[in-house]
């Protein structure tokens, strides 16, 4: 899960386990209120069944009655003691005499208030019942002791109130009821500590990891972003939505030598902020290295000719001081408008650094646009679309012929994999594009299994050709990479004694018993040798000593050479000639591109000859035929 979604989710949680406890709460709280509503209730239907019964008694003559029979008021002050439960604290009858005050007929408390004996009420409900002839709540305040609410119940005849039934609840029943969900309501407000205090962890964590990502997404020099938030912002946003410019100080270090680093800091901070001022707030500047700086802007902004000529121009102009001197910086730009298709910043980049170094070689302090025909060699560095071509097998092998130099007869064909595009399937992609990009991958795995078995089936269509094909010494070393070989040659035993290996080497050899014993295994099929691009890069005359090899391809810059220096070439291509002779290697001249050379290779003595010259890279059958 990728961490915004994480981030996102757990704030989901703690705001989904928020809603949770507020609605325990207020369910609690309306439980509770419900349970003593229900208590209200059966207190009103209690009352309702006292007042009948007495209205039975006194024949709907309340006071009358109980003036005449004192015996009568004595049974139901009684009865109504007997009424009286826990949850009651009082139960008594009140008459309002014609000074509007209210007096006691009936009291079921054992110390029971004289019979029309005063009663001074502290709320004006008990007028409003007596007018309206409507029961009330009366929410006892805290200086009534003892008393929770009291339930005021009008003795109605005839659509007058005759008196009031007073029923008092008891402090300690409210409190009781109050109190029957208190568990509940315990555990609901230590969930909601719980939770605050959650809450308030992450809040700081979140701060924390704010000021984390700043220090990680900030350069600490200047204002911009550092190359991490590269990351950070494609995973959010598509590539294609940008135009990307590459811009470098050439030669800063000239400024650091003869200023200090310390003034030298100070220019690029205001180089930073310059090139910040000249662009959209929309636009993205990345520090990418020391002096160089990746600008991302928005393609609704205007052309990409237009904003990179600007921002050149912007920077190129600016003045910086030390000590009143004026100081101008050279400046060299790339810049691009990204394909549609375009999924990877790392590719953007590598054709924005191709082109820099061309700006740069070419003079520096100017600006390359890259045009569209580069811009459709960015899909061939797409790891994406080398695997889809891979997995579709959209793959091709190319075979470049090796002639006998004097006799111009074809001895061998190099093979030459390609890529098949997608789009035009007459255009073929070279290595150049691809090779790097998945080396060391499975992808990179995948293409050798299918180069292996292009090869050995031609070798099995034509059995009267030999090939070699390209191994990098890396690819050998690697296990997976040699078990495939081994099986392959252990299938095609037969025809493996016209396959050469031609070995690759970008490294310089540490263990020769290694590569010595990986040589014997490959030869041990009948498979040849051949090192190549002798002449160059790490591949030295070392080689020819603790190596057992049985070809030589001498680098094609050496053949170049024929031409631009002739008299040195010839010397060094004749000493190699000499040696290869006397450990009995064949060797075979690269890159003849001209009858020039071909001439010159031949009166060396040269056996091979390979190149455009002769023959350049295509299918197998175009030769046989």
């Amino acid at each position: 899960m990728r961490e915004q979604y994480f981030n996102k989710f757990i704030i989901f949680l703690i705001i989904l386990l928020i809603g949770f406890a507020v609605f325990l709460q207020i369910s609690t709280e309306h439980s509770t209120e419900k349970l003593k509503n229900e208590e209200v209730l059966k207190a009103e239907q209690y009352v309702h069944h006292i007042v009948k019964l007495m209205q039975l008694r006194t024949h709907n003559k309340l006071e009358e009655t109980l003036n005449k029979n004192p015996q009568l008021q004595t049974r139901l002050n009684e009865a109504l003691q007997a009424f009286l439960t826990k949850q009651y604290q009082y139960i008594f009858v009140l008459k309002k005499d014609d000074k509007g005050q209210y007096r006691f007929l009936l009291d079921g408390a054992k110390d029971a208030e004289e019979y029309h004996s005063l009663f001074m009420p502290q709320s004006t409900l008990f007028d409003e019942v007596y007018e309206s002839g409507k029961m009330q709540i009366i929410q006892q305040e805290d200086e009534v002791k003892n008393l929770w609410l009291s339930l005021v119940y009008p003795i109605v005849v005839n659509h007058k109130t005759e008196a009031l039934l007073v029923l008092d609840f008891a402090k300690t029943y409210g409190e009781k009821l109050s109190h029957f969900n208190s568990p509940l309501m315990f555990v609901i407000r230590m969930m909601q500590v719980f939770l605050l205090l959650s809450i308030v962890l992450l809040l700081f964590l979140a701060y924390r990891y704010f000021k984390a990502r700043e220090a990680l997404i900030k350069d600490k020099l200047t204002s911009t972003y550092s190359k991490y938030y590269l990351s950070e912002l494609f995973n959010r946003d598509e590539v294609s939505n940008y135009y990307v410019i590459l811009i470098d100080i050439d030669e800063f270090k000239n400024i650091n030598k003869k200023y200090g680093e310390v003034f030298g800091d100070k220019v690029i901070i205001l180089f930073s902020k310059v090139m910040l001022k000249a662009l959209s707030s929309a636009s993205k500047v990345v520090r990418t290295g020391g002096t160089e700086f990746l600008v991302l802007i928005p393609k609704n902004e205007g052309k990409i000719e237009t904003l990179a000529h600007t921002l050149f121009a912007t920077m190129q102009k600016q003045k910086y001081y030390y000590n009143n001197e004026e100081i101008y910086l050279s400046i060299s730009m790339s810049a691009m408008s990204t394909p549609s298709n375009a999924t990877s910043i790392q590719n953007i980049q590598r054709v924005l650094d191709e082109k820099l170094l061309e700006v740069k070689s070419k003079g520096k302090n100017a600006l390359g646009i890259i045009d569209a025909k580069s811009l459709e060699d960015i899909d061939y560095s797409n790891i994406d679309y080398i695997k889809e071509a891979l997995e579709k097998e959209r793959l091709l092998c190319l075979y470049q012929p090796i002639y006998h130099t004097k006799s111009k007869e074809i001895v061998k064909y190099e093979a030459l994999v390609r890529l098949i595009d997608e789009k035009n399937p007459d255009k073929l992609i070279a290595p150049f594009y691809f090779m790097d990009v998945i080396k060391g991958t499975s992808q990179y795995i995948k293409m050798s299994k299918l180069v292996f078995n292009h090869v050995f089936s031609t070798l099995q269509k034509y059995p009267e050709i030999k090939l070699s094909l390209n191994v990098d010494l890396d690819d050998l070393e690697n296990e997976e990479m040699m078990e495939m070989i081994r099986i392959n040659l252990e299938k095609h035993k037969k025809i493996a004694n016209r396959l050469t290996f031609e070995i690759l080497e970008e490294h310089e050899i540490k263990d020769y018993n290694k590569v010595q014993e990986i040589f014997k295994q490959l030869k041990a099929y009948g498979s040849e040798i051949a090192l190549d691009d002798f002449g160059s890069g790490y591949a030295s005359y070392g080689y020819l000593i603790r190596l057992d090899i049985d070809i030589l391809k001498i680098d094609g810059t050496l053949i170049k050479e024929l031409e631009e220096n002739p008299l040195r070439a010839k010397e060094v291509l004749q000493s190699i000639k000499e040696l290869a002779d006397k450990f009995g290697y064949e060797v075979v001249a690269e890159f003849v591109s001209d009858e020039n050379i071909y001439e010159m290779v031949k009166h060396l003595g040269i056996t091979y000859s390979q190149g455009y010259y002769l023959g350049e890279p295509r299918p197998i059958n175009e030769y046989i035929s």
